[in-house]
């Protein structure tokens, strides 16, 4: 009994540990469908909820009737329910030759260093097609034996929310409601466009929209698609109650053979935009969020008669609209140049929202030695999270002012006469071929660059999108050269055309991305 009783606590901690690991979440795997026809495919698909490393070490199994294939990997910035969240995927499809109950085989994922194993799945592969054999469709995988229940679809437009401040983003989608669909098909119809009354719209890239699978709408259980190809950013101009999203969709079902496509209206989201509170501070100008400033760029010294130029940074969580340059009251300080940056990404808190930056260059026309008192910078901006007007402030920045520079009108000394041994024919004809050389060896470099960037391309054969911002990353390549990368060769088909079109910095940034990608010897 003594020596049991000294078990316990290990049997516990095994048992405990072999809990955590069968049902951790940080990797899930869904297989879907559970049944379908012999000559289709189930999609197999394993999520890993973070950004850690994240492979495969399986990338083709076949084993007792049932084949499993990898084709490929990306990753998803996901809004679940209005709760936003990052994620990688891995995706096999699984197919068998011949119809049956099967089960799944064992499929091993690894991330961040721990073995995670699917589950032992359960599905089932029905015959290709009920009709006779020497039926006309009996190339075509539908049944055409199913009958036809009339149905029913609703596209409806979503926000993240429903009430907020004018001048706040918003996250819009369109979701899709059905009940007989094998496989939806969704549209959005080219010929009308999308009512954003009072609102400005930019789509957002790289994110992805997801809700519950199934919902009872309007007292009827209901599955939903999520348009994945339009997510909008949304900033309000006005405050008021408005109708958002109103457009036609074109929707059927893909995988029935005698399914007719039909055009449906949107149902618009309604949403109510409040105005700021009305104590706003005088320099107010519109910025909602969390805001930092700092000063990027300041001249140590100046001379009487020239311009001191001065970088200031906005950045933080938040849209850029309403961040405006400061006015000062000394006319000599003006802003001559802004740019604006707003990403779609993770903040600070852990989630994913906007992220703007904005640069303000002032100058400063310095006519006198004398220092002259100039105004901290300040700037205004409304706190979501405090639901209160806040002003952050640095000092302008100090700088020594130095007298007008002298200008001396020096004669240049007289050159003394070349005495050429060379005759005038032979100058001319060695800078003839001088020329000529530098234009041969330009020639030549162009060339060995071009080659080296398709031999790159091509060696991407064809990965694209998520599937190359992945590849790169994990070769060593950064995140905003990858992101660069792939966002150029995305939509050209000759890449050495491609090449000679880029400018020297952009085929300078190219050649290092090739020469990383290069096997180490």
């Amino acid at each position: 009994m003594r020596n049991f009783g000294k078990l316990i606590p290990l049997v516990c901690f095994i048992f405990f540990a072999t809990i955590t690991n069968i049902y951790s979440a940080d990797v899930e795997f869904f297989f879907h469908p559970n049944e379908f026809s012999l000559g289709e495919f189930a999609k197999l698909e394993v999520k890993a909820y973070g950004d850690k490393p994240f492979r495969t070490l399986q990338t083709n199994v076949k084993r007792n009737g049932v084949r499993i294939r990898y084709v490929g990997s990306g990753t998803e910035t996901q809004i679940v329910n209005f709760k936003v969240s990052k994620s990688q995927i891995i995706n096999f499809y699984v197919d068998t030759e011949q119809e049956g109950n099967f089960q799944l085989p064992e499929i091993t994922v690894e991330y961040a260093g721990k073995q995670y194993s699917s589950p032992p799945f359960e599905f089932k592969v029905s015959k290709k097609t009920k009709n006779p054999p020497n039926s006309f469709f009996k190339s075509f995988p539908f049944d055409l034996d199913e009958p036809t229940t009339e149905e029913n679809p609703e596209v409806s437009f979503h926000t993240n929310k429903s009430v907020f401040y004018k001048g706040e983003p918003i996250v819009g989608y369109f979701v899709l409601y059905y009940d007989q669909y094998r496989q939806p098909f969704l549209e959005r119809d080219p010929n009308q466009s999308i009512s954003f009354p009072f609102f400005l719209s930019e789509t957002l890239r790289q994110v992805t929209v997801q809700i519950e699978p199934e919902v009872v709408r309007n007292n009827v259980p209901k599955k939903t698609l999520v348009f994945a190809k339009e997510i909008y950013g949304l900033t309000a101009l006005r405050s008021g109650s408005f109708l958002l999203g109103k457009t036609k969709f074109i929707t059927g079902d893909s995988l029935r053979f005698n399914s007719l496509q039909q055009t449906i209206d949107t149902k618009p989201a309604k949403v109510i935009v409040l105005d700021l509170p009305k104590n706003s501070p005088l320099d107010f100008s519109g910025a909602i969020g969390n805001f930092k400033m700092y000063i990027l760029n300041s001249p140590k010294q100046v001379y009487v008669g020239e311009t001191a130029y001065i970088e200031i940074m906005i950045e933080g969580e938040g849209g850029f609209e309403g961040i405006s340059p400061m006015v000062f009251s000394n006319p000599k300080i003006k802003c001559i140049n802004q740019s604006k940056i707003k990403n779609f990404q993770q903040l600070e808190s852990g989630e994913y929202g906007f992220h703007s930056k904005v640069k303000f260059l002032y100058g400063y026309q310095i006519e006198k030695i004398s220092k002259e008192n100039v105004e901290p910078i300040r700037f205004s901006f409304f706190s979501l999270a405090e639901k209160k007007y806040k002003t952050i402030s640095i000092n302008f920045p100090e700088f020594q002012i130095l007298p007008k520079r002298k200008i001396d009108n020096l004669i240049p000394p007289k050159k003394e006469k070349l005495q050429l041994e060379l005759p005038f024919f032979s100058l001319v004809l060695l800078a003839v071929l001088g020329i000529f050389g530098y234009v041969a060896l330009k020639k030549y470099k162009l060339n060995v660059e071009t080659n080296s960037f398709v031999r790159m391309v091509e060696s991407f054969g064809r990965k694209r999108d998520f599937f190359l911002l992945e590849h790169l990353e994990n070769r060593g390549v950064s995140k905003s050269d990858s992101i660069w990368l792939t966002e150029l060769i995305s939509d050209h088909t000759d890449p050495s055309h491609l090449y000679k079109q880029l400018s020297k910095k952009d085929q300078m940034k190219a050649l290092n991305i090739a020469n990383t990608l290069k096997p180490k010897e």
